[in-house]
């Protein structure tokens, strides 16, 4: 991943952690060296109910939001849908 892309990635998931914070998920940014960045999505009533995802650009330039196991949740450019697909995994009910 170039450092272009890196940046690109980290806004797309900061743009993700606002969007998920406002429904109470705990959530943490990471960039580790040598790694793709990665946001750490907490259940905060279960906080053993987490899941990493990751922002990354597909052959055709796209941005699409991934969980750490391969499952794609939706495009970059929608964070409603993929908070709203995070939270089905998460099983987090909203108040």
């Amino acid at each position: 991943m170039t450092t272009v892309d890196r940046s690109e990635a980290m806004d797309h998931l900061e743009r993700l952690a606002a969007q998920l914070e406002a429904h109470s998920f705990q959530v943490r940014l990471t960039a580790p060296a040598g790694l793709y960045p990665r946001l750490r999505v907490i259940n905060p009533m279960e906080p053993t109910m987490a899941e990493d995802v990751l922002a990354s650009n597909a052959s055709d330039g796209e941005w699409w939001y991934w969980l750490s196991w391969a499952g794609r949740i939706g495009h970059a450019s929608d964070v409603v849908t993929a908070a709203e697909r995070i939270a089905s995994v998460l099983h987090v009910i909203r108040r």
